[in-house]
């Protein structure tokens, strides 16, 4: 239900990112959803940060996000799990965790979803899937410390989650922390099972967050819908394509 790619993004890359990031700081704010439920395992004081609309800042400051929304280490597997025509649901967001905040209760499997939107199957030998996120990692994730955790094979699952699992109250060894560097991307469908563990590290955590689904589909707004036409119009035709 989800993959690893190592250094997608190079140290300077990853460097224009967060140069991009601290000069908006001041839009940073805390998102209005409590994402932990009502867990006790999860909560916090401390608050998500979110970000959003970095396709529409100024140059150079927008490039390097535009840049990821047809990257070619990642275009194959979004090619191969959505087809050709994919296309950006939602995004990108910025998630931004400072030490101790609040996760993210898990949430996603096999028959959580009422529509195809956010469903996997395996049919004649090929993956379809619907809503399909893109993380690409600004900041070390390591042991220890939190952030993105999954349930291996929880795309697949006929049963829904108990609320004690899905609040990381029971079962915890069958929730795997992914350990990724800055630079590395994580592809998975929003069917896998996952969440937000808090977050441990010293440092805060940044991760890009961008959603896709097949040409015919839609889970939520369309992106394009919140970006003028000025800013799609010095787009390259491959990313004006997929908003």
């Amino acid at each position: 239900g989800f993959v690893i790619l190592r250094g997608v993004l190079g140290d300077e890359d990853v460097a224009r990112c967060n140069e991009a990031i601290d000069r908006h700081a001041h839009l940073l704010e805390p998102h209005e959803r409590r994402f932990e439920g009502d867990s006790q395992a999860l909560t916090s004081e401390v608050r998500q940060m979110w970000l959003t609309g970095m396709l529409a800042w100024e140059h150079p400051w927008c490039d390097p996000f535009r840049e990821l929304l047809v990257h070619p280490r990642v275009d194959p597997y979004l090619t191969e799990l959505l087809g050709g025509d994919y296309r950006l649901n939602e995004g990108p967001d910025l998630v931004a965790m400072d030490t101790g905040c609040a996760g993210h209760y898990l949430h996603g499997g096999g028959v959580e979803r009422p529509d195809f939107t956010q469903t996997y199957m395996w049919k004649h030998g090929k993956m379809y899937c619907g809503m399909t996120v893109v993380e690409f990692v600004l900041s070390d994730e390591g042991p220890g410390d939190g952030g993105l955790a999954v349930v291996p094979g929880g795309h697949k699952s006929n049963y829904p989650i108990p609320d004690r699992f899905s609040f990381y109250e029971m079962r915890q060894e069958l929730v795997q922390e992914v350990h990724v560097q800055a630079g590395d991307a994580v592809i998975f469908t929003e069917a896998c099972t996952h969440g937000t563990l808090k977050w441990q590290a010293e440092h805060q955590r940044r991760t890009m967050i961008y959603r896709y689904t097949p040409a015919s589909i839609a889970f939520g707004r369309d992106s394009a819908g919140v970006y003028t036409d000025g800013t799609l119009a010095d787009m390259t035709e491959q990313q004006r394509a997929v908003m």
